[in-house]
């Protein structure tokens, strides 16, 4: 007999244990919130998910799953009780099948292990794609004021869109091809043997479940992903043109703002395009590749724009003051404190993963 979807996630939640691991936010004290959100602190996806309930002043129960992966170390997301959760919109798209150095659901298909996952237990449902997380809470949220005026729906989802299309996971995971590695020490050489860890994990977690086709197809799926991934950062062209990407990603919206001339990208109001936007170039930022609009003259628009979009209370909140959601890089400004925490958790997490 199938299980039904509080049993998934009542086995789901066992499994997350650490101190810390699963919080609420909002709502009233004694209120179980409607939504539940499975997630990564650092997990580009994830943030604008966050940034989302917190811009709609949505409540939620928060599970944080770990996600780095090494030679000893497996990620959160990889876990059976986990992917057969996400598992049950799998037959609504098909299964990732390759690696464009994206994490676009419509350029690689569904991938059973990875964050976000929604669950709204109103409406007894499960969201696995995070565009459509985004659009689907701000619905829910309802009220007079939308993050996708209808007046301006067309231009908000085209900009959402090309956010969605720039390729993150392929300027992590790989180093520019031409000069000097610039990504953050803390990140850049753990981070570049990941997805080969990630192949060793997913095949010992695929044995035991050899009984269930359709989870055996899941990390099958996942293993494709992650060798393709693999081949890919250490492919010069590949990544050569994955930095281009990058660079027009900026160009378009430095257009964008010259030609419409407001405080946001679709003009005066703040909308979905926003946290997008946001949580791209803070990445970007994050990166080193602050350069792309910080150089003067590069983009003049962007460089105004990035100072209203990090000080956007939700975004800070979801991003920038999250916890462990901006791991140390030597591109981005802390608090001194802040900065001495972030390396004494990082620190202690290396210890760990090498032990």
């Amino acid at each position: 007999m199938a299980k039904s979807l509080e049993q998934l996630v009542e086995e789901a939640n066992a499994e997350l244990t650490a101190p810390g691991q699963t919080t609420v936010l909002g709502g009233s004290e004694n209120e179980t919130p409607r939504f539940e959100l499975y997630h990564a602190p650092f997990s580009i996806c994830s943030q604008k998910v966050r940034t989302v309930l917190i811009e709609r002043d949505l409540a939620f129960t928060s599970h944080a799953l770990n996600l780095p992966v090494s030679e000893t170390q497996s990620a959160d997301s990889y876990r059976v009780s986990y992917v057969r959760l996400r598992m049950l919109v799998a037959p609504k798209t098909g299964l990732v099948n390759g690696y464009t150095g994206q994490s676009s659901v419509a350029a690689e298909g569904f991938d059973p292990c990875v964050v976000p996952t929604l669950v709204d237990h109103e409406q007894e449902s499960v969201l696995v794609d995070a565009t459509e997380i985004c659009d689907y809470l701000d619905r829910e949220a309802g009220g007079l004021v939308s993050l996708v005026p209808d007046d301006i729906a067309e231009d908000v989802h085209e900009q959402v869109a090309l956010v969605d299309e720039a390729p993150h996971p392929a300027v992590l995971y790989g180093a520019s091809p031409d000069g000097e590695d610039i990504r953050p020490e803390t990140f850049a050489i753990p981070i570049t043997g990941s997805p080969g860890h990630a192949v060793k994990h997913l095949s010992r977690i695929k044995e035991s479940v050899a009984s269930e086709p359709e989870l055996v197809a899941a990390y099958d799926a996942k293993i494709a992903r992650q060798s393709s991934a693999q081949r890919f950062i250490y492919d010069r062209a590949a990544m050569i043109d994955a930095y281009a990407r990058m660079s027009k990603h900026v160009d378009q919206l430095e257009a964008y703002l010259s030609d419409r001339g407001g405080k946001w990208a679709c003009g005066d109001r703040y909308t979905m395009a926003d946290i997008m936007w946001s949580a791209s170039l803070f990445r970007l930022k994050w990166l080193g590749l602050g350069r792309l609009w910080e150089v003067e003259g590069s983009a003049p628009a962007v460089r105004a724009y990035v100072e209203r979009a990090f000080m956007r209370p939700s975004f800070r909140r979801a991003v920038i003051d999250w916890p462990m959601g901006t791991p140390p890089s030597r591109h981005i400004e802390h608090s001194a404190a802040y900065a001495q925490e972030l390396f004494r958790v990082w620190k202690a997490m290396r210890e760990v993963t090498d032990a």
